[in-house]
């Protein structure tokens, strides 16, 4: 079997409703294997002056284990493949967790995008780290992340070829090519001079459903 030691971290999708939230068109696909579902949401909002794309993989997996003094918690995956998870303090109630409870690890990654205000100053690159905790007496659950933004002031816009240069936070131009449907909507609407926030984000969370579930 193959083990692995993983610190749970997550992050809520916060920043891709507050980004996107505006009657935004949302367009979403999905795959998955016998053991990990994977689905992939854009969404652009109704002004054209944000976009987002997140994926979110799931997995679920049965507590084997549970080490409650070193909060650790042995999981077995649909196919038979051991994990060792060391849980984090953001995962409140653990004392509740049983052997053969179900586990659901969602893990998060995404970019958002949104054109800000005529004046905004550009900023150095920032960090922000979010934590999401499961009240007390509820069932376990709970995730931490955290969030990378930078300013980039645009230079550049060519629509027919969907392709924008722009100046980053410490001056270095770059000239990039937008793929996705939702960003290239965004992008017909972008001038020079224009300063636009990006932000990256990733987060893995965790809930504890009882056996049976």
């Amino acid at each position: 079997m193959k083990h692995a030691v993983t610190a749970i971290t997550a992050l809520s999708l916060a920043l891709l409703l507050s980004a996107c939230a505006s009657d935004p068109a949302t367009d979403a696909t999905s795959s998955s294997t016998s053991a990990v579902r994977t689905e992939t949401r854009n969404v652009v909002s109704a002004q054209r002056d944000a976009a987002a794309t997140v994926n979110i993989s799931t997995v679920t997996a049965t507590v084997e284990s549970i080490d409650l003094e070193n909060r650790i918690v042995g999981l077995v995956g649909a196919e038979g493949n051991a994990l060792i998870v060391q849980v984090g303090e953001e995962v409140r109630n653990l004392d509740q967790v049983k052997v053969g409870d179900k586990v659901r690890v969602e893990y998060f990654e995404g970019l958002v995008a949104e054109l800000l205000p005529p004046g905004s100053d550009r900023k150095e690159v920032s960090l922000t780290e979010a934590l999401v905790r499961a009240a007390p007496g509820e069932r376990p659950a709970g995730g931490a992340g955290e969030a990378v933004s930078a300013r980039v002031v645009i230079e550049f816009v060519d629509p027919v070829r969907n392709v924008v240069q722009f100046t980053g936070p410490k001056g270095k131009k770059r000239v990039i090519r937008v793929e996705k449907p939702e960003f290239r909507a965004m992008l017909r609407t972008l001038r020079p001079g224009d300063v636009v926030e990006l932000t990256y984000f990733e987060a893995l969370a965790v809930k504890v459903e009882p056996a049976g579930n």
